[in-house]
């Protein structure tokens, strides 16, 4: 989950020069625009959106079950709305297959063909034969090891790692959100990747919180400690949940997400915090609502066990809310450069998680002072539009060589 209320500022004329050549881009493999649920539709918002004002073509491929009544532009790309059958478990795959069928047999809305087709998550890569029998080039982005997630084990699991092999045999170019990431292509395939982490939309200072919001939970600024994800076990709120019973606090415990597509999961912990008062849950919360959530907590929490680039730990920095992480090396990545970070824990590690809680509502100079040493770690590193003119230099390449062959 995202704390997606901000729309991405203009380019400046400098960096709206971009790379000069005119690309008609296609953007298969997520749920579409505009975002309402993950990671990959808002960086679609972000990075698209920079596209499009650097005068590219854009067409993103959108499903009807995302949103009902499409607009069929939104922020200047265009919106395809194909089917997208077979329930919960195939609809990615199918309509995956579907996009690539059409983006192949009409291209852009002057029926031009697609100079690139942008590919996005895995399993979605298995509709990547089509577009290389076509000759369209493709650029696969992987922003993480899906058929490691508890939700897709067994045949779920084998669908993703087939896309898998399929990518990397067949994209022109394979992108990665992280360091971990780049590692294991080299490891487990000899595959050289480019090195591009999603970026944040920075916020600015000028923020007025939904009073309605933290009236509706009992939540006063900076007096909360949240944790902001979907409620899968690969996060770990259990863990969470378990170290906060340990931690001497009146502050309540804030769960924001939502557990629809886990909801044996998401009946484990709310047993498990049913004798807690101070642990509330909010379910799944967007704008406003979202981000008073987002920016008014005292401390942030996250003690996920597999991540591909953690967007939403990156927006916790950069809104200066201090964040106690468990070591993992996408967490690290991020969270090692700020100096004197110590707040992070090893996975699982339930008695170290509540003391690292403890001891960060507990040192409230020491954990302000991460905090501002975080925002601009981020603010250098990590922001749109820089990282989208990144992506748009390494796109342009690969049309360019497409057009020399």
């Amino acid at each position: 989950m995202s704390s997606s209320i901000h729309t991405t500022p203009q380019l400046n004329e400098l960096q709206r020069s971009g790379t000069g050549r005119k690309l008609r881009i296609a953007a298969i493999g997520g749920r579409g625009v505009p975002s309402s649920y993950s990671g990959i539709e808002r960086i679609w918002e972000c990075m698209f959106d920079y596209f499009v004002q650097l005068g590219h073509e854009v067409t993103v491929y959108c499903r009807p079950q995302v949103e009902k009544q499409p607009n069929l532009n939104f922020r200047g790309m265009r919106q395809v709305y194909l089917p997208a059958p077979g329930g919960r478990k195939l609809e990615t795959v199918t309509h995956s297959v579907l996009a690539m069928l059409h983006a192949v047999r009409y291209g852009d809305a002057n029926g031009q063909p697609f100079d690139v087709i942008s590919m996005h998550a895995l399993a979605p890569n298995i509709a990547l034969p089509i577009a290389k029998m076509c000759g369209v080039p493709v650029v696969s982005h992987v922003h993480g090891l899906d058929h490691r997630r508890e939700k897709w084990k067994g045949i779920g699991s084998h669908v993703i790692m087939l896309g898998e092999k399929l990518m990397v045999r067949m994209a022109d170019r394979v992108a990665v959100v992280s360091n971990e990431l780049t590692e294991y292509y080299k490891k487990e395939y000899n595959l050289p990747t480019y090195h591009l982490p999603n970026g944040v939309v920075l916020v600015d200072d000028t923020f007025e919180p939904h009073k309605p919001t933290l009236e509706k939970f009992g939540l006063t600024i900076g007096n909360y400690v949240t944790s902001i994800c979907r409620l899968v076990p690969e996060k770990r709120i259990h863990d969470t949940i378990a170290a906060y019973r340990k931690v001497n606090t009146k502050f309540p415990f804030v769960i924001v997400g939502d557990g629809s597509s886990t909801p044996e999961y998401l009946t484990t912990i709310k047993n498990l915090a049913k004798d807690d008062p101070r642990v509330i849950f909010t379910g799944h919360q967007s704008g406003e609502a979202l981000n008073t959530l987002f920016r008014s907590a005292g401390l942030y929490v996250t003690a996920s066990e597999l991540e591909g680039w953690p967007t939403s730990l990156v927006e916790c920095v950069d809104c200066e809310v201090p964040a106690v992480t468990s070591s993992i090396p996408p967490h690290m990545e991020l969270m090692s450069a700020i100096n004197g970070y110590d707040l992070h824990f090893p996975v699982g590690d339930v008695e170290r998680l509540a003391d690292r809680i403890q001891y960060a509502l507990s040192n409230i100079a020491h954990v302000w002072q991460l905090a501002v040493g975080g925002r601009a770690h981020v603010r250098t590193h990590y922001a749109w539009p820089q990282l989208a003119l990144k992506m748009e230099k390494l796109y342009s390449q690969v049309a360019s060589e497409h057009s020399q062959r």
